[in-house]
Protein backbone atom coordinates (compact mmCIF):
# COMPACT_ATOMS: atom_id res chain seq x y z
CA UNK A 1 0.00 0.00 0.00
CA UNK A 2 3.18 2.25 -0.30
CA UNK A 3 2.36 2.85 -3.97
CA UNK A 4 -0.82 4.83 -2.86
CA UNK A 5 1.33 7.35 -0.86
CA UNK A 6 1.94 8.62 -4.00
CA UNK A 7 -1.17 10.31 -4.56
CA UNK A 8 0.67 13.16 -1.96
CA UNK A 9 2.04 13.95 -5.13
CA UNK A 10 1.14 17.17 -7.01
CA UNK A 11 0.21 16.83 -10.68
CA UNK A 12 2.43 18.84 -13.47
CA UNK A 13 0.29 22.38 -13.93
CA UNK A 14 -0.54 21.51 -17.58
CA UNK A 15 -2.52 18.18 -16.35
CA UNK A 16 -4.28 19.59 -13.77
CA UNK A 17 -5.60 22.59 -16.08
CA UNK A 18 -6.70 20.09 -18.10
CA UNK A 19 -8.61 18.04 -15.41
CA UNK A 20 -10.14 20.69 -13.77
CA UNK A 21 -11.58 22.08 -16.96
CA UNK A 22 -13.29 18.96 -17.75
CA UNK A 23 -10.94 17.86 -21.07
CA UNK A 24 -10.19 14.78 -19.58
CA UNK A 25 -8.89 13.11 -22.77
CA UNK A 26 -6.53 15.54 -22.69
CA UNK A 27 -5.43 15.39 -19.03
CA UNK A 28 -5.02 11.15 -20.31
CA UNK A 29 -3.13 12.10 -23.62
CA UNK A 30 -0.60 14.51 -21.48
CA UNK A 31 -0.05 11.66 -19.00
CA UNK A 32 0.39 9.16 -21.81
CA UNK A 33 3.23 11.71 -23.17
CA UNK A 34 4.71 12.04 -19.79
CA UNK A 35 4.94 8.42 -19.22
CA UNK A 36 6.46 7.87 -22.92
CA UNK A 37 8.81 10.48 -22.79
CA UNK A 38 9.93 9.37 -18.84
CA UNK A 39 9.49 13.66 -18.42
CA UNK A 40 9.57 13.02 -14.58
CA UNK A 41 10.36 9.24 -13.90
CA UNK A 42 9.59 10.18 -9.64
CA UNK A 43 5.54 11.26 -10.66
CA UNK A 44 5.25 8.25 -12.73
CA UNK A 45 3.34 6.09 -10.16
CA UNK A 46 1.75 9.28 -9.70
CA UNK A 47 0.42 9.91 -13.06
CA UNK A 48 -0.23 5.97 -13.32
CA UNK A 49 -3.05 6.50 -10.59
CA UNK A 50 -4.00 9.80 -11.80
CA UNK A 51 -5.29 7.76 -14.79
CA UNK A 52 -7.39 5.81 -12.80
CA UNK A 53 -8.59 8.82 -11.05
CA UNK A 54 -9.90 10.04 -14.05
CA UNK A 55 -11.24 6.96 -15.76
CA UNK A 56 -13.38 6.93 -12.61
CA UNK A 57 -14.63 10.81 -12.76
CA UNK A 58 -17.45 10.01 -14.99
CA UNK A 59 -19.38 7.47 -13.12
CA UNK A 60 -19.07 9.72 -9.78
CA UNK A 61 -20.79 12.77 -11.75
CA UNK A 62 -23.34 11.34 -13.93
CA UNK A 63 -25.98 14.09 -14.82
CA UNK A 64 -26.48 16.43 -16.54
CA UNK A 65 -27.47 20.09 -15.49
CA UNK A 66 -30.84 19.77 -16.75
CA UNK A 67 -30.88 16.30 -15.26
CA UNK A 68 -30.27 17.55 -12.20
CA UNK A 69 -32.68 20.32 -11.95
CA UNK A 70 -35.35 18.27 -13.12
CA UNK A 71 -34.65 15.57 -10.04
CA UNK A 72 -34.08 18.78 -7.63
CA UNK A 73 -37.21 20.23 -8.90
CA UNK A 74 -38.89 17.07 -8.67
CA UNK A 75 -37.64 16.86 -4.85
CA UNK A 76 -37.97 20.56 -3.53
CA UNK A 77 -41.19 21.99 -3.72
CA UNK A 78 -40.98 25.86 -5.36
CA UNK A 79 -37.29 25.37 -6.47
CA UNK A 80 -36.66 27.14 -9.56
CA UNK A 81 -33.61 27.46 -11.72
CA UNK A 82 -32.43 31.00 -9.40
CA UNK A 83 -32.60 28.85 -6.58
CA UNK A 84 -30.59 25.87 -7.82
CA UNK A 85 -28.08 28.30 -8.69
CA UNK A 86 -27.48 29.27 -5.51
CA UNK A 87 -27.48 26.14 -3.91
CA UNK A 88 -24.54 25.57 -6.96
CA UNK A 89 -22.57 28.73 -5.53
CA UNK A 90 -23.08 27.90 -1.69
CA UNK A 91 -20.81 24.82 -2.59
CA UNK A 92 -24.37 22.64 -1.77
CA UNK A 93 -24.50 21.03 -4.81
CA UNK A 94 -21.57 19.19 -6.45
CA UNK A 95 -20.37 19.25 -10.01
CA UNK A 96 -17.00 19.12 -11.78
CA UNK A 97 -16.55 20.24 -15.27
CA UNK A 98 -16.04 16.93 -18.30
CA UNK A 99 -15.90 17.49 -21.80
CA UNK A 100 -17.02 21.29 -21.52
CA UNK A 101 -20.20 20.83 -19.13
CA UNK A 102 -20.77 20.61 -15.71
CA UNK A 103 -21.98 16.98 -14.57
CA UNK A 104 -23.37 16.91 -11.65
CA UNK A 105 -22.46 14.00 -8.55
CA UNK A 106 -24.19 11.21 -8.37
CA UNK A 107 -25.32 11.75 -4.57
CA UNK A 108 -25.84 15.16 -4.92
CA UNK A 109 -29.81 15.24 -3.83
CA UNK A 110 -29.09 13.67 -1.02
CA UNK A 111 -26.22 15.30 0.40
CA UNK A 112 -28.40 18.61 -0.27
CA UNK A 113 -30.67 17.06 1.78
CA UNK A 114 -27.79 16.35 4.42
CA UNK A 115 -26.30 19.60 4.33
CA UNK A 116 -29.37 21.82 4.06
CA UNK A 117 -31.83 21.20 6.93
CA UNK A 118 -33.96 24.17 5.42
CA UNK A 119 -34.03 22.64 2.16
CA UNK A 120 -34.57 19.16 3.92
CA UNK A 121 -37.93 20.54 5.43
CA UNK A 122 -39.18 21.93 2.23
CA UNK A 123 -38.40 18.35 0.63
CA UNK A 124 -40.55 16.70 3.31
CA UNK A 125 -37.43 15.16 4.69
CA UNK A 126 -36.52 16.82 7.71
CA UNK A 127 -33.60 14.99 9.73
CA UNK A 128 -35.15 12.05 12.13
CA UNK A 129 -33.04 12.77 15.11
CA UNK A 130 -34.87 10.51 17.06
CA UNK A 131 -32.56 7.84 17.83
CA UNK A 132 -34.21 5.95 20.88
CA UNK A 133 -31.78 2.73 20.71
CA UNK A 134 -29.14 5.30 21.04
CA UNK A 135 -29.93 7.70 24.22
CA UNK A 136 -31.16 4.01 25.92
CA UNK A 137 -27.45 2.98 25.25
CA UNK A 138 -26.25 6.41 26.81
CA UNK A 139 -28.37 5.85 29.87
CA UNK A 140 -27.29 2.53 30.35
CA UNK A 141 -23.53 3.04 29.85
CA UNK A 142 -24.10 6.12 32.10
CA UNK A 143 -25.47 3.87 34.86
CA UNK A 144 -23.47 1.08 34.79
CA UNK A 145 -20.55 2.19 33.69
CA UNK A 146 -19.99 -0.20 30.26
CA UNK A 147 -22.74 -1.57 27.97
CA UNK A 148 -22.24 -4.72 25.92
CA UNK A 149 -23.90 -6.87 23.04
CA UNK A 150 -23.30 -10.24 21.53
CA UNK A 151 -23.87 -9.70 17.71
CA UNK A 152 -24.70 -12.15 15.23
CA UNK A 153 -24.41 -10.76 11.89
CA UNK A 154 -24.55 -12.17 7.63
CA UNK A 155 -22.58 -10.16 4.94
CA UNK A 156 -23.09 -11.19 0.85
CA UNK A 157 -21.41 -9.85 -1.50
CA UNK A 158 -22.20 -10.88 -4.82
CA UNK A 159 -21.54 -10.06 -9.02
CA UNK A 160 -24.67 -8.29 -10.13
CA UNK A 161 -26.28 -10.45 -12.97
CA UNK A 162 -25.90 -7.75 -15.42
CA UNK A 163 -21.97 -7.60 -14.51
CA UNK A 164 -21.15 -11.83 -14.18
CA UNK A 165 -19.48 -13.84 -16.81
CA UNK A 166 -18.89 -17.76 -16.06
CA UNK A 167 -14.62 -17.49 -14.65
CA UNK A 168 -12.81 -17.56 -11.55
CA UNK A 169 -13.09 -14.30 -9.30
CA UNK A 170 -11.73 -13.41 -6.07
CA UNK A 171 -12.85 -11.39 -3.36
CA UNK A 172 -12.22 -9.92 -0.11
CA UNK A 173 -15.29 -9.51 2.57
CA UNK A 174 -14.61 -7.73 6.08
CA UNK A 175 -14.83 -9.85 9.38
CA UNK A 176 -14.80 -8.37 12.73
CA UNK A 177 -11.14 -7.75 14.02
CA UNK A 178 -9.71 -7.96 17.96
CA UNK A 179 -10.42 -4.24 18.89
CA UNK A 180 -10.30 -2.07 22.29
CA UNK A 181 -14.33 -2.84 22.37
CA UNK A 182 -14.51 -5.76 20.41
CA UNK A 183 -13.46 -9.62 21.36
CA UNK A 184 -14.65 -13.23 21.42
CA UNK A 185 -14.34 -13.40 17.34
CA UNK A 186 -16.40 -16.13 15.84
CA UNK A 187 -16.26 -17.18 11.93
CA UNK A 188 -20.16 -19.10 11.52
CA UNK A 189 -19.70 -20.09 8.22
CA UNK A 190 -18.14 -19.84 5.06
CA UNK A 191 -19.55 -19.89 1.39
CA UNK A 192 -17.52 -22.29 -0.84
CA UNK A 193 -14.19 -20.68 -2.05
CA UNK A 194 -13.03 -19.47 1.22
CA UNK A 195 -9.08 -19.56 0.84
CA UNK A 196 -8.10 -18.01 4.16
CA UNK A 197 -9.04 -16.02 7.31
CA UNK A 198 -6.58 -12.50 8.34
CA UNK A 199 -5.09 -12.93 11.90
CA UNK A 200 -7.46 -11.46 13.95
CA UNK A 201 -5.61 -8.51 14.77
CA UNK A 202 -4.94 -7.65 10.78
CA UNK A 203 -5.20 -3.93 10.31
CA UNK A 204 -7.75 -4.77 7.67
CA UNK A 205 -9.26 -8.27 8.32
CA UNK A 206 -11.18 -10.13 5.86
CA UNK A 207 -12.11 -13.35 4.52
CA UNK A 208 -10.52 -14.15 1.30
CA UNK A 209 -12.30 -16.13 -1.54
CA UNK A 210 -10.95 -17.49 -4.75
CA UNK A 211 -13.63 -19.53 -6.67
CA UNK A 212 -14.55 -20.76 -9.89
CA UNK A 213 -18.57 -19.56 -10.64
CA UNK A 214 -20.62 -21.16 -13.53
CA UNK A 215 -23.72 -19.40 -12.41
CA UNK A 216 -23.89 -16.81 -10.51
CA UNK A 217 -23.41 -16.89 -6.82
CA UNK A 218 -23.03 -15.29 -3.54
CA UNK A 219 -20.11 -14.71 -1.37
CA UNK A 220 -21.17 -15.37 2.47
CA UNK A 221 -20.07 -15.01 5.41
CA UNK A 222 -21.67 -15.48 8.85
CA UNK A 223 -20.06 -14.00 12.13
CA UNK A 224 -20.55 -13.40 15.78
CA UNK A 225 -18.41 -11.19 18.39
CA UNK A 226 -18.61 -9.14 21.51
CA UNK A 227 -18.83 -5.24 21.49
CA UNK A 228 -18.36 -4.22 24.96
CA UNK A 229 -18.20 -0.38 25.63
CA UNK A 230 -16.99 1.25 28.94
CA UNK A 231 -18.66 4.76 29.87
CA UNK A 232 -15.89 8.19 29.89
CA UNK A 233 -16.85 11.24 31.79
CA UNK A 234 -14.11 13.61 31.97
CA UNK A 235 -16.32 15.32 35.22
CA UNK A 236 -15.94 11.99 36.83
CA UNK A 237 -12.75 11.03 38.91
CA UNK A 238 -10.07 8.86 36.11
CA UNK A 239 -9.90 5.73 36.80
CA UNK A 240 -7.04 4.01 38.41
CA UNK A 241 -6.36 2.33 35.27
CA UNK A 242 -7.42 2.91 31.43
CA UNK A 243 -10.92 1.99 30.59
CA UNK A 244 -9.46 -0.37 27.61
CA UNK A 245 -5.98 -1.82 29.99
CA UNK A 246 -5.13 -4.53 27.58
CA UNK A 247 -4.98 -1.64 24.22
CA UNK A 248 -1.23 -1.15 23.44
CA UNK A 249 0.20 2.28 24.42
CA UNK A 250 0.33 4.82 21.52
CA UNK A 251 3.51 4.18 19.37
CA UNK A 252 5.43 6.53 16.98
CA UNK A 253 2.56 5.64 13.86
CA UNK A 254 -0.01 7.46 15.92
CA UNK A 255 1.38 10.68 16.24
CA UNK A 256 3.21 10.65 12.45
CA UNK A 257 2.11 11.34 9.02
CA UNK A 258 0.66 8.97 6.43
CA UNK A 259 0.95 10.81 2.87
CA UNK A 260 -1.20 11.12 1.24
CA UNK A 261 -4.24 11.83 3.47
CA UNK A 262 -2.73 12.57 6.96
CA UNK A 263 -0.78 15.70 6.02
CA UNK A 264 0.52 18.17 8.38
CA UNK A 265 0.37 20.65 5.49
CA UNK A 266 0.70 24.73 6.70
CA UNK A 267 -2.70 25.37 6.36
CA UNK A 268 -3.65 22.68 8.98
CA UNK A 269 -0.72 23.38 11.59
CA UNK A 270 -2.10 27.17 11.54
CA UNK A 271 -5.76 25.84 11.88
CA UNK A 272 -4.34 23.28 14.77
CA UNK A 273 -2.80 26.06 16.32
CA UNK A 274 -5.96 28.32 16.34
CA UNK A 275 -7.98 25.46 17.55
CA UNK A 276 -5.78 24.14 20.29
CA UNK A 277 -4.93 28.14 21.57
CA UNK A 278 -3.27 27.19 25.11
CA UNK A 279 -4.44 24.18 26.14
CA UNK A 280 -1.62 21.71 27.46
CA UNK A 281 -3.45 18.41 28.44
CA UNK A 282 -4.37 16.34 25.92
CA UNK A 283 -7.74 15.59 27.03
CA UNK A 284 -8.34 19.27 26.61
CA UNK A 285 -6.43 19.18 23.03
CA UNK A 286 -8.76 16.62 21.56
CA UNK A 287 -11.53 18.00 23.30
CA UNK A 288 -11.20 21.66 21.20
CA UNK A 289 -10.57 19.86 18.44
CA UNK A 290 -13.63 17.86 18.64
CA UNK A 291 -15.80 20.79 19.21
CA UNK A 292 -14.39 22.41 16.40
CA UNK A 293 -15.09 19.60 13.56
CA UNK A 294 -18.29 18.90 15.25
CA UNK A 295 -19.29 22.58 14.96
CA UNK A 296 -17.81 23.25 11.55
CA UNK A 297 -17.83 20.56 9.62
CA UNK A 298 -21.28 19.58 7.67
CA UNK A 299 -21.91 16.31 6.56
CA UNK A 300 -21.65 15.42 3.03
CA UNK A 301 -21.93 12.41 0.62
CA UNK A 302 -18.42 11.93 -0.79
CA UNK A 303 -17.55 10.87 -4.21
CA UNK A 304 -15.12 7.80 -4.24
CA UNK A 305 -12.18 8.73 -1.28
CA UNK A 306 -9.84 8.07 -4.13
CA UNK A 307 -10.42 10.55 -5.85
CA UNK A 308 -10.38 12.92 -3.23
CA UNK A 309 -7.46 15.31 -3.14
CA UNK A 310 -5.43 14.67 0.68
CA UNK A 311 -8.28 14.43 2.73
CA UNK A 312 -8.17 15.95 5.56
CA UNK A 313 -6.75 19.36 4.35
CA UNK A 314 -9.76 18.38 1.77
CA UNK A 315 -12.28 19.08 4.78
CA UNK A 316 -10.42 21.69 6.39
CA UNK A 317 -10.87 23.61 3.52
CA UNK A 318 -14.33 22.83 2.45
CA UNK A 319 -15.82 22.59 5.74
CA UNK A 320 -17.88 19.59 4.42
CA UNK A 321 -17.31 15.66 4.44
CA UNK A 322 -19.05 12.40 5.17
CA UNK A 323 -17.87 10.24 8.66
CA UNK A 324 -14.54 9.46 7.27
CA UNK A 325 -13.48 12.29 6.12
CA UNK A 326 -14.31 14.05 9.51
CA UNK A 327 -12.51 11.02 10.97
CA UNK A 328 -9.10 11.75 9.18
CA UNK A 329 -9.40 15.65 9.74
CA UNK A 330 -9.56 14.79 13.63
CA UNK A 331 -7.49 12.15 13.40
CA UNK A 332 -4.89 14.80 11.46
CA UNK A 333 -5.45 17.64 14.03
CA UNK A 334 -4.99 16.08 17.19
CA UNK A 335 -1.34 14.33 15.82
CA UNK A 336 -0.12 17.90 14.69
CA UNK A 337 -1.34 18.54 18.40
CA UNK A 338 0.73 16.20 20.00
CA UNK A 339 -2.63 14.01 21.01
CA UNK A 340 -1.90 10.37 19.53
CA UNK A 341 -5.00 9.38 17.61
CA UNK A 342 -6.16 6.40 14.85
CA UNK A 343 -8.63 4.78 12.70
CA UNK A 344 -11.45 2.56 13.37
CA UNK A 345 -14.27 1.52 10.48
CA UNK A 346 -16.30 -1.03 9.69
CA UNK A 347 -20.44 -0.80 10.02
CA UNK A 348 -22.79 0.78 12.08
CA UNK A 349 -24.34 -2.46 13.04
CA UNK A 350 -28.09 -2.15 15.29
CA UNK A 351 -30.87 -4.38 14.42
CA UNK A 352 -32.52 -3.55 11.40
CA UNK A 353 -30.45 -0.32 10.49
CA UNK A 354 -26.53 -1.89 9.02
CA UNK A 355 -23.86 0.82 7.36
CA UNK A 356 -21.27 1.63 6.39
CA UNK A 357 -19.13 3.78 9.21
CA UNK A 358 -15.77 5.36 10.30
CA UNK A 359 -14.61 6.87 13.62
CA UNK A 360 -11.53 7.47 15.59
CA UNK A 361 -9.46 7.18 18.60
CA UNK A 362 -7.26 9.00 20.68
CA UNK A 363 -5.61 8.84 24.14
CA UNK A 364 -5.39 10.54 26.55
CA UNK A 365 -2.93 9.91 29.70
CA UNK A 366 -4.67 7.49 32.54
CA UNK A 367 -7.62 7.53 30.56
CA UNK A 368 -5.94 5.61 27.67
CA UNK A 369 -7.58 4.84 24.60
CA UNK A 370 -10.84 6.68 24.12
CA UNK A 371 -13.18 7.06 21.00
CA UNK A 372 -14.68 10.57 18.47
CA UNK A 373 -17.38 9.88 16.54
CA UNK A 374 -17.25 13.40 14.41
CA UNK A 375 -20.54 12.69 12.21
CA UNK A 376 -22.63 11.31 14.79
CA UNK A 377 -21.49 13.94 17.53
CA UNK A 378 -21.90 16.38 14.84
CA UNK A 379 -25.63 15.36 13.67
CA UNK A 380 -26.55 15.45 17.85
CA UNK A 381 -24.85 18.92 18.07
CA UNK A 382 -27.17 19.91 15.03
CA UNK A 383 -29.95 18.47 16.27
CA UNK A 384 -30.05 20.59 19.76
CA UNK A 385 -29.18 17.39 21.22
CA UNK A 386 -26.31 18.47 23.89
CA UNK A 387 -26.32 15.24 25.52
CA UNK A 388 -25.60 12.96 22.52
CA UNK A 389 -22.69 15.43 21.55
CA UNK A 390 -20.68 15.01 24.72
CA UNK A 391 -21.04 11.53 24.69
CA UNK A 392 -19.46 11.08 21.20
CA UNK A 393 -16.40 12.50 22.81
CA UNK A 394 -14.73 9.76 24.54
CA UNK A 395 -17.26 7.34 23.90
CA UNK A 396 -19.37 4.67 21.37
CA UNK A 397 -22.32 3.38 21.60
CA UNK A 398 -22.00 -0.61 21.67
CA UNK A 399 -23.77 -1.08 18.27
CA UNK A 400 -20.31 -1.46 15.96
CA UNK A 401 -18.41 -4.07 13.66
CA UNK A 402 -15.46 -3.18 13.70
CA UNK A 403 -13.00 -4.48 11.01
CA UNK A 404 -10.38 -2.04 9.96
CA UNK A 405 -8.04 -0.60 12.59
CA UNK A 406 -5.79 1.65 10.21
CA UNK A 407 -6.17 3.60 7.17
CA UNK A 408 -4.56 2.90 4.14
CA UNK A 409 -3.97 -0.95 5.09
CA UNK A 410 -3.16 -3.43 2.35
CA UNK A 411 -5.54 -6.77 2.07
CA UNK A 412 -3.83 -9.70 2.00
CA UNK A 413 -3.52 -11.49 -0.53
CA UNK A 414 -3.61 -8.21 -2.22
CA UNK A 415 -5.75 -8.25 -5.53
CA UNK A 416 -4.46 -8.21 -8.98
CA UNK A 417 -6.32 -5.41 -10.44
CA UNK A 418 -6.28 -3.53 -7.31
CA UNK A 419 -9.34 -2.11 -4.73
CA UNK A 420 -11.98 0.37 -5.37
CA UNK A 421 -11.46 1.67 -1.71
CA UNK A 422 -7.51 1.59 -1.20
CA UNK A 423 -7.70 2.91 2.10
CA UNK A 424 -10.44 1.16 3.69
CA UNK A 425 -12.72 -2.24 3.57
CA UNK A 426 -16.40 -1.71 4.81
CA UNK A 427 -18.18 -3.64 1.97
CA UNK A 428 -15.83 -5.63 0.42
CA UNK A 429 -14.04 -6.11 -3.50
CA UNK A 430 -14.25 -8.64 -6.02
CA UNK A 431 -12.65 -9.06 -9.24
CA UNK A 432 -12.76 -11.48 -12.60
CA UNK A 433 -9.88 -12.88 -13.89
CA UNK A 434 -9.80 -9.53 -15.93
CA UNK A 435 -10.94 -7.05 -14.16
CA UNK A 436 -11.85 -5.23 -11.06
CA UNK A 437 -15.51 -5.13 -10.68
CA UNK A 438 -16.80 -1.35 -9.68
CA UNK A 439 -19.59 -0.69 -6.73
CA UNK A 440 -22.23 -0.65 -9.17
CA UNK A 441 -21.32 -3.81 -10.87
CA UNK A 442 -21.18 -5.87 -7.30
CA UNK A 443 -24.73 -6.29 -5.36
CA UNK A 444 -23.77 -6.26 -1.74
CA UNK A 445 -25.59 -6.38 1.92
CA UNK A 446 -24.91 -6.82 5.58
CA UNK A 447 -27.94 -7.72 8.69
CA UNK A 448 -27.72 -8.40 12.05
CA UNK A 449 -29.16 -11.79 12.74
CA UNK A 450 -29.53 -11.27 16.43
CA UNK A 451 -28.51 -8.53 19.10
CA UNK A 452 -28.10 -10.03 22.83
CA UNK A 453 -27.50 -7.66 25.53
CA UNK A 454 -24.65 -8.77 27.72
CA UNK A 455 -24.73 -8.82 31.69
Amino acid sequence: MRDIEAMAYPLPEDILVRKLSGDLAGAQALIDIYLREHRAPELELRLKLEQQVIARLPDNYPYTRAQALDMARAAIPGLDEAGFAELELSADIAYVYIDGQRRYFAEFLPSLLKLRPDVAARAGRAPDMNKPLLDEAISLMRARGELGYRLHMRARLQVCDEAFTPGTYRAHLPLPAQAAQQSRLKLLSASPGLVCVADARADARTAYFERRLDANAPFEVEYEFDNRVRYFDAERPMPDMPLYPDVPAPNADDLAELPGHIMFTPYLRALASRIVGDADAPLERAWRIYDYVTGHVRYSYMREYFLLPPIAEYAALGLKGDCGVQALLFITLCRIAGVPARWQSGLYAAPGDVGSHDWAQFYAPGWGWLFADCSFGGAARRAGNAERWKFYFGNLDPYRMVANSRFQAPLRPALQFGRNDPYDNQSGECESETRLLRPNELCKAREVVEAIRLN
